[in-house]
């Protein structure tokens, strides 16, 4: 069976899929069928409206005005697909799809409970690169005047407008990212340098980003923020091949979810809660194409989040020339993030899921942000620095300091969705209070083990000074919500089950799947944490709980006394309230034996309005009264708590850019404690970061071939690197196994590591800082892109000679391999004199044509001052090549590829023939 795996970047992960194409497996694909559905007279032919009911007619309506979206439409407790959706999506989902006749058409349909929801959306926004639009129901007073219930599109769900999805990877952030290209681009020839504009945000806790960037730069840009969904302008919609054609480095937009949409203008500056003379400034300072980019992104969120209000940040200008630079290549090689095994991606064994030791989600996507853009700033790698030493230090408070962070919730999402009216509200504004009072108890923790006559601590007391914390709103909050232990409903009774018939529509409610929701009600439980307004919050509420009291006791005087009354007759009679039983509300339900119902009925006569022969349903006038008084206070009191959870939200909403500060500042502290605690687990050390161009380390260690090693009990081989002062290249020969391509790849990451402010595994470290890191290291056939492994090759080498500069860093790993040997040596020769002679920057160069190089590096009288050579040390024991992995000065006389080939199970037969071969050459 022929199986082709494919990848796209979805919600910050690649999801691969198989095609079945050339098995004879085929998915029904609908592409022609109509939305009418079919009609029994001319089967397949196009119907439109006419013949269908007015129901089916809505839904195609639906359907056809979000015609680039799988519809879910709502009906009662269920979501409904229909039409050429049922039958094409149905049995992707695994969902039965049936047909619903009508005079004329036979119309296919499938559905899923509305609690399923999470899991479907699942399914089809990242198993199948769907949007989807959630098409809920009005209530029922709502219905138009056709009797049909009113249904609009609540939101449009797409990868990079998710809000608080279960499946949402709250440790990653979740943007969206928007492009915008000059109008015209493609009518002349491509630049490298034309400008660029970029917007990229996270609309489920509202950050906001900007930054012109070139066409040459536009896919490593992409890498570094990797998008879950990407926005391109509609003029390329009709020939999506047009832009990689006129420039090939954009055939890497095909990694991603993408859609075309157009940038709008109108209101968009009021997704912004800061003041409009705030916004006014703030859109001021950007580019013409930032801020096409910008409008492009909140017009797509303002068409797909229709219902929320959904309050974004102002945006920040992200500065290319900051950060140190990585094409997408380098990042995939060094494997900072994600790590490809077997057409799959993960986290396991990348550098991020190494170090990660925050304690909060929102630190987790700090950290993720610095390893994707580690700086240039001296100042501010010391700044980082000085944290992580000061925690390193001091053991107390950074346990103190975790243990509070621990106990956060993720508050800035929370308060983002708050102000979108996600979730439950109460819920909500406890998590958000609770936070808030949790912060201001650290930041008195810090100012109580902080000595102020000690500056190394100046730099936290300083931050903790800057903390402002509006605990007003977190006593507001507190002083409103209790939590209080609420008895379950009663279950559904016998007459409920009953007259389920008469039920004609059923009630849903709203569904949030955040877990950081910890007041909600739980299945099985007598007696469930829940929440509510103060009973004495205000006079009035007070009032209106008195008089429901009042109320209610009559209410019991009612019961007990027909309690009394039923006992005469029969001694095991009861008497309940039932909120719901069937299609009665508030009514007594009365059970007793078989024998005495008869004679109950008869005593209480026309207000019996169902019998059976165990129980009957008792709704006398006065009754019904006194629960209409009752359901009258509890209406009153319900909008007098609605008053007051909004005023609340609003003061939440009002606070969302301090919060949004908060979060950024609690982060820092989170990612810099981390710091501390991954250099006291492995001993690290805290590198000297300076201008000169030099990269000298004592016995560097790779941080993640280390971490693996220690599990299984093993130890790792370090080994030191010193260029820049005098050799600038070093040329690493040995065999395979040897340890080359660790040793190139955890330079690179110490670099990483210095240039976000972590200590990094050594002894010792000084690190000049880095403007751009360069790989060539085990390239692969791209099949997406159409290249071979050799092609590939090029391309990553030609990148490093076009754009490295003295203050770059590259690690070239067997260039020349994938074509003959003769060319492979001199194509291998012409990079290594041009890097060392015109890019002048540090390298480590690993070859196995080191005896070659080094005659034809003679022979050509190329000046090697700033070259050395090193090899890896080996030697073999009773036919068995013994690696240690350690570097030393020289070239290796042997690659050992035969001993290799045995370790790795070649047959006898073929080791002999290489071995004769070998003596021949």
């Amino acid at each position: 069976m022929n199986i082709l795996l494919y990848g796209t970047r979805i919600a910050g992960r690649t999801v691969c899929f198989r095609s079945f194409a050339t098995t004879g497996i085929r998915l029904k694909v609908l592409e022609d069928w109509n939305r009418g559905g079919r009609t029994d007279k001319v089967s397949g032919e196009p119907v439109g409206t006419e013949g269908l009911t007015a129901l089916y007619s809505s839904m195609k309506r639906l359907m056809d005005e979000n015609s680039d979206c799988v519809c879910f439409i709502q009906v009662g407790s269920f979501y409904e697909l229909y039409f050429d959706q049922a039958e094409k999506f149905g049995p992707i989902m695994g969902l039965r799809v049936t047909s619903k006749k009508t005079s004329s058409h036979s119309i296919p349909m499938a559905g899923f409970p509305v609690l399923q929801l999470p899991k479907y959306l699942e399914m089809l926004v990242y198993g199948n690169e769907q949007k989807v639009a959630i098409i809920k129901q009005n209530d029922r007073k709502d219905k138009t005047t056709q009797n049909l219930v009113h249904r609009e599109v609540d939101r449009i769900v797409s990868p990079g407008t998710l809000l608080d999805e279960s499946f949402l990877d709250y440790s990653a952030s979740n943007y969206l990212a928007a492009i915008s290209f000059p109008p015209g681009m493609t009518k002349s020839p491509a630049d490298p340098d034309t400008k660029v504009g970029l917007a990229w945000l996270d609309v489920s806790v509202g950050e906001t980003f900007v930054q012109q960037t070139t066409l040459g730069n536009l896919t490593s840009d992409l890498t570094r923020i990797n998008p879950s969904e990407i926005l391109i302008g509609e003029e390329y919609s009709e020939s999506e091949s047009l832009l990689a054609t006129w420039y090939p480095p954009l055939q890497e937009l095909g990694k991603y979810f993408k859609r075309y949409h157009d940038a709008q203008y109108t209101g968009l500056k009021l997704q912004f809660k800061e003041s409009l003379r705030a916004v006014e400034k703030a859109f001021e300072g950007l580019e013409m194409r930032e801020q096409s980019a910008l409008h492009m992104a909140l017009s797509y969120i303002k068409k797909n989040l229709p219902e929320a209000d959904s309050p974004l940040g102002l945006p920040t200008r992200f500065v290319d020339a900051s950060t140190l630079q990585m094409d997408s290549r380098t990042r995939e090689s060094l494997e900072l993030t994600e790590r490809a095994t077997f057409g799959r991606s993960s986290a396991t064994g990348t550098l991020i899921s190494t170090i990660r030791r925050t304690c909060t989600t929102s630190g987790a996507r700090l950290l993720a942000q610095w390893v994707n853009s580690p700086l240039l700033d001296i100042a501010e790698i010391e700044r980082r620095q000085s944290y992580v030493k000061t925690f390193l230090k001091d053991q107390h408070m950074r346990i103190g300091v975790q243990q509070r962070l621990s106990r956060l919730s993720d508050f800035v999402r929370i308060a983002q969705r708050l102000s979108t009216g996600r979730g439950d509200d109460m819920s909500n504004l406890k998590l958000v209070a609770d936070a808030l009072n949790d912060l201001q108890q650290l930041k008195e923790f810090l100012n109580d083990v902080c000595p102020e006559d000690d500056a190394s601590y100046s730099e936290i007391i300083s931050f903790a000074d800057n903390l402002r914390i509006p605990v007003d709103v977190a006593k507001s909050i507190t002083s409103a919500i209790i939590e209080v232990a609420a008895t379950k409903s009663d279950g559904e009774d016998v007459a409920s089950r009953d007259d389920a018939e008469d039920e004609t529509i059923n009630s849903s409610s709203d569904i949030s799947n955040d877990p950081t929701e910890k007041y909600r009600l739980g299945d099985g439980q007598e007696q469930v944490p829940t929440l509510s307004i103060r009973k004495d919050y205000n006079k009035r509420l007070s009032e209106l709980y008195g008089e429901l009291e009042q109320w209610i006791s009559k209410e019991d005087e009612y019961k007990n006394s027909l309690q009394e009354t039923l006992l005469e007759y029969d001694p095991k009679a009861s008497v309940v309230k039932k909120e719901k039983s069937g299609k009665y509300v508030d009514v007594l339900h009365i059970s007793t034996k078989n024998t005495s119902i008869r004679k109950i009925a008869e005593v209480l006569q026309a207000d019996i309005v169902k019998e059976q022969k165990k129980w009957c349903i008792y709704r006398p006038a006065n009754w019904t009264s006194l629960q209409h008084e009752i359901a009258d206070t509890k209406a009153s009191i319900k909008a007098i708590e609605e008053e007051v959870i909004q005023k609340l939200k609003q003061q939440i909403i009002d606070e969302l850019p301090v919060i949004r500060s908060l979060s950024k500042a609690v982060d820092f502290l989170d990612v810099t404690a981390s710091f501390a605690v991954i250099a006291d687990e492995n001993n690290w050390v805290c590198p000297k970061v300076v201008e000169t161009p030099k990269l000298e380390i004592t016995k560097g260690r790779h941080v993640v071939v280390e971490s693996s090693l220690k599990g299984s009990g093993e130890m790792f081989t370090p080994n030191d690197s010193k260029l820049g002062s005098g050799a600038k290249l070093w040329v690493i020969s040995g065999p395979n196994m040897g340890g080359k391509s660790t040793y190139l790849r955890q330079n690179a990451l110490m670099i990483i590591l210095a240039q976000i402010g972590s200590y990094v595994p050594a002894e010792r470290a000084t690190i000049g800082v880095v403007d751009k890191i360069f790989t060539r290291i085990g390239a692969s056939d791209d099949l997406f892109n159409d290249l071979s492994t050799f092609m590939v090759e090029m391309i990553e080498t030609s990148n490093i000679l076009l754009n490295a500069t003295p203050k770059s860093f590259a690690i070239v790993d067997e260039v020349g391999r994938g074509t003959s040997g003769k060319e492979g040596l001199a194509i291998a020769y012409a990079v290594l004199v041009h890097l060392l002679t015109f890019s002048k920057c540090r390298t480590l160069f690993a070859t196995h044509f080191g005896n070659e190089l080094r005659d034809l590096l003679e022979k050509r009288k190329v000046d090697q001052k700033h070259l050395e050579f090193y090899k890896t040390k080996a030697f073999v024991e009773e036919g068995i090549p013994r690696l240690d992995h350690e570097l030393v000065p020289g070239i290796s006389e042997r690659s050992y590829a035969l001993e290799v080939a045995r370790k790795a199970g070649f047959p006898e037969s073929a080791l002999k023939e290489s071995a004769k071969v070998l003596e021949l050459l």
